[in-house]
């Protein structure tokens, strides 16, 4: 090596060194040649020094920063939008915000801010969308939005804001969308809007506005004569009252509504000037029992198509209820547990002869300890109205008579498009059903899925359970190659019949849909089908077919073969046999070169054959999700047209160069999604450049923080983050790299000495050097996926709801975080001890709940909290996490408790409310706390 590269190499090195003490954040270029930074997730507690002079985004979220001095932003000229959101921000000046004259898009959402100075933003003129929820703010300044006569987007929801005074918003003139909700606001002054001529949307929710004079004073909203949409739910409490006088007649351009209601609400003459209302929300915080014939008279000049009730608790529906209603094209009536679906179909006198486009009746009479039968007085009304879709799901029905709505030349059979009847006990006689398909009529949809109970032939059946129903569901057949299943359906276009049935075992050999050419969608997921050895027929312009969920190991090759125009098909969960794919999976989609969705998700595969799909061409998504592959399952270069990849867990641990290329080929044709997350990847020596590669394609990820973060373990089995790595890549570059430069310069001189040392001490040592190399191969951290479940959780009895149903929904449904939990996985009979020792054996992490019941639990906070102090070890320092269900200063002393918290890091103790409700940030701090690996 010459002294000229010598130098050169120092002077790279140097630069290496200067460089990774400044600030690592990421910065891309758009299509436009626009500057992005992005410095979130970096830790930060105080501004660092700006060099990017030419950004025009700049993202600063998730970080610990608590002040903005004044000339932090002052160079940064060209700046547009500026992210400071997720940070612990207290307060700011006057000068927080120099220089920043182009600034469009502030956010300073989710910070602790509790008050602003006078004209805070007068440095940012040109500002259009201001974000301040999320923080402390308890009152507004007069002035404190002086100067943003270009702001359009205001958000100061979930805040502490207790009273809107007059001019708050006066300087506003061009704002168009102002969000309050979620604060404490308790009164409006008379001026409170003033100046907002131009908002359209007003959002007052979940305050705690009472629909009274003293707080909604006459002609408050007079000012707000362009205003669309107004939220006013979760305000009032009161069960009995009426609507303030003189308020809402000044909103005359207002299309949508939603607003709180009393038991026997009365919408009178100050509603009768929202004469272009289109949508009425009764569907937060409905209190309404009894809904009378003149209950809606205020809207009977004006043009509501919507009618929303949700949860109304309602109870009675007087006959001409919707009579005032000419216009209304949509009706909702969802959760009205204790209103009979009859009562429902009866209050439809008033839309008699109407055309309307839907009635939804969702989980109406569900709570009544009876059955609901729909016959033909009870759904004389609906006949006489031509809709296009009727929804009668979840309602307890148990029966719909043949001839409730099948009567001929009725607008509704002339109109109706689609009908949902699942999740209902329909049983027995399903002659209107059948009436329904086989009708003349408009019928295109028809959702029979779900159903509780039914029947065929003289055998009851439950969807849950088998009561040896086999027999009537192969049509009393031995032989199944004549068996020949005809299903006519001559004008639906969508037949969705998940669940219906609890086993059909085996499946018919031919199965042929007659006149069924106008067919688009079919749903048989979860069917209990078995062994499918059929073909279908008659389905030419099938788009859509579902077939999740059955149990079809032995799957017929010929199965799609009629199926030409097939563009989705859902194959996920079906017990496949795992050698089907490698060696037979090309012949199944041989003809099915119209596929654009592909799902083969959860069917256990490590293998399959890369050309299987080569004749499918136009696929756009593939599904290879929660399999065992080792590599990527499909040559992607087949594939133009492919948008989204997803392998996530899977066994992934590597990229290979040519499957980098190959994705890097389909990003640069369009915007292409790879989903890896999930996966076991590594980042020794050797898999470095798919670390770069992953930071620096054009591949879109799914990743955790940035989206090409991943958990991966490095060669000396230390688990760490592809972030991490890319922070200290030229130390990462110097071991793998350098090392073998270095052994590769004296490797005449060592290989001599190393091969002289080998053979003597193997000569020598023959039977320890076995068994030395054994304990070495064998030496590995413990992982996360090692285990059967990532958390063993710690109870008492007395917290079974807790642990059972708030941890689960909260962690399993929520983050995907696998519980063992006593009462759901441990066996009757079963020794406690025994049982409590392998449950820690079995677990990632232990989680312990800590309450007062746990004291008295002998168990609990003694054997069990002795055992998980045994379980912490060097390898697995963090092993055991503590949640304080109560104060500790109110729990009695626990002599193993306190041991075991002398051995807890602080980091895995946390403080949790039995309250805390499931979107609370708490539960996902606690999810990466039991998922995390050392």
């Amino acid at each position: 090596m010459n002294i000229t590269n010598l130098f050169t190499w120092v002077a790279i090195f140097v630069a290496h060194i200067v460089s990774t003490d400044t600030l690592s954040c990421l910065v891309q270029h758009d299509d436009n040649n626009r500057t992005v930074v992005d410095c979130s997730h970096l830790n930060l507690k105080s501004m660092p020094t700006l060099d990017f002079h030419d950004a025009t985004s700049l993202d600063f979220s998730f970080n610990r920063l608590y002040v903005l001095h004044g000339s932090s932003f002052s160079r940064l000229t060209q700046l547009r939008h500026l992210n400071m959101s997720h940070n612990v921000l207290q307060t700011l000046d006057q000068q927080s915000f120099l220089g920043l004259q182009e600034l469009r898009s502030l956010d300073l959402s989710i910070n602790n801010l509790n008050a602003f100075s006078t004209s805070i933003f007068a440095n940012v003129p040109n500002l259009e969308v201001l974000k301040l929820d999320h923080n402390n703010l308890k009152t507004l300044e007069k002035d404190v939005f002086q100067g943003l006569a270009h702001l359009r987007h205001l958000d100061l929801g979930h805040n502490y804001l207790q009273v809107l005074h007059n001019d708050t918003f006066s300087h506003l003139t061009q704002l168009t969308w102002l969000e309050v909700g979620s604060n404490r606001v308790e009164r409006l002054e008379a001026g409170a809007m003033t100046g907002l001529n131009n908002l359209i949307n007003l959002d007052l929710s979940h305050n705690q506005l009472s629909l009274i004079p003293s707080v909604f004073p006459p002609r408050v909203f007079a000012s707000l004569g362009k205003l669309q949409v107004l939220h006013l739910e979760h305000n009032d409490d009161s069960p009995i009252g009426e609507y303030p006088e003189n308020v809402f007649n000044d909103l005359v351009s207002l299309t949508s509504l939603t607003i709180d209601t009393f038991y026997d609400v009365h919408f009178g003459q100050d509603f009768a000037a929202l004469r272009n209302i289109h949508t009425l929300h009764l569907s937060e915080n409905c209190k309404i029992r009894h809904l009378a014939n003149n209950s809606l008279e205020g809207f009977k000049n004006s043009s509501l198509v919507f009618l929303h009730f949700h949860d109304c608790r309602m109870n009675d529906i007087e006959l001409c209820a919707f009579c005032e209603l000419p216009s209304l094209k949509r009706l909702w009536v969802l959760q009205g547990h204790w209103l009979t679906p009859n009562k429902v179909l009866q209050s439809l006198y008033g839309l008699q002869f109407q055309n309307m486009t839907q009635i939804a009746l969702v989980d109406v009479g569900d709570h009544l300890e009876f059955l609901h039968v729909i016959d033909s007085h009870s759904a004389r009304y609906l006949r006489n109205i031509c809709v296009l879709s009727v929804s009668m799901a979840h309602c307890s029905l148990q029966r719909v008579a043949g001839n409730a709505l099948t009567v001929r030349n009725t607008p509704f059979m002339d109109c109706i498009e689609h009908v949902d009847l699942s999740r209902n006990r329909l049983r027995g006689d399903l002659s209107a059903i059948l009436k329904l398909i086989m009708s003349k009529g408009s019928l295109r949809s028809l959702s029979m899925q779900d159903q509780k109970t039914f029947s065929i032939g003289d055998a009851q059946c439950l969807v849950s359970q088998d009561l040896h129903c086999k027999d009537e569901l192969v049509l009393h057949s031995h032989h199944l190659s004549s068996l020949v299943l005809n299903i006519p359906l001559p004008h639906l276009t969508y037949l969705n019949i998940s669940s219906l049935f609890p086993h059909i075992n085996p499946l018919p050999v031919n199965v042929t849909f007659s006149s069924a050419t106008k067919v688009e969608a079919l749903d048989f997921s979860y069917l209990g089908l078995a062994n499918c050895y059929a073909t279908l027929y008659g389905l030419k312009n099938l788009k859509t077919l579902n077939v999740n969920g059955n149990y079809c190991y032995n799957i017929s090759e010929k199965m799609f073969d009629y199926l030409d125009s097939l563009k989705q098909l859902g194959l996920s969960n079906l017990g496949i046999n795992p050698h089907f794919f490698l060696s037979r999976g090309w012949r199944l989609f041989q003809n099915l070169d119209q596929l654009e969705v592909l799902d083969l998700s959860r069917n256990n595969l490590q293998f399959a054959d890369p050309e299987m799909l080569r004749a499918q061409v136009r696929l756009s998504k593939l599904d290879f999700s929660y399999n065992r592959f080792q590599r990527v399952p499909v040559n992607v270069d087949n594939h133009g047209d492919l948008k989204v990849l997803d392998l996530s867990h899977n066994f992934l641990t590597t990229l290979t160069s040519s499957e980098r290329s190959s994705l890097d080929r389909l990003a640069g044709r369009h915007a292409f999604s790879l989903k890896l997350f999930g996966n076991a990847l590594e980042c020794a020596c050797y898999d470095l450049d798919m670390v770069k590669w992953l930071w620096h394609t054009s591949v879109s990820l799914d990743g955790e923080g940035r989206e090409a973060n991943y958990t991966c373990t490095t060669g000396s089995g230390e688990i760490t983050s592809t972030e991490r790595v890319m922070a200290q890549w030229m130390s990462h570059w110097r071991r793998c790299v350098g090392v073998q430069i270095f052994g590769i310069a004296l490797s005449a001189f060592l290989l001599q000495i190393l091969s002289i040392v080998v053979a003597f001490v193997t000569v020598r040592s023959w039977t320890q050097v076995c068994y030395a190399w054994k304990a070495i191969r064998r030496h590995r951290l413990p992982r996360r996926h090692h285990f059967r479940c990532d958390a063993y959780v710690v109870y008492s009895d007395a917290e079974c709801d807790v642990a059972c149903v708030t941890l689960r929904e909260c962690l399993e449904e929520q983050y995907g975080v696998r519980l063992l939990l006593r009462d759901r996985e441990e066996l009757p009979g079963s020794v406690r001890a025994e049982s409590i020792v392998q449950h820690i054996d079995d677990s990632w992490k232990v989680l312990l709940l800590v309450t007062r019941e746990l004291s008295r639990d002998e168990w609990a906070c003694g054997f069990t909290v002795q055992q998980a102090q045994r379980s912490i070890t060097d390898t697995m320092p963090d092993r055991v996490i503590v949640v304080f269900l109560e104060e500790p200063r109110v729990l009695p002393a626990m002599p193993s408790l306190q041991l075991l918290l002398r051995m807890v890091p602080e980091s895995n103790i946390l403080h949790v409310h039995r309250d805390t409700p499931p979107r609370h940030h708490v539960w996902k701090t606690l999810a990466h706390l039991i998922t995390k690996e050392q």
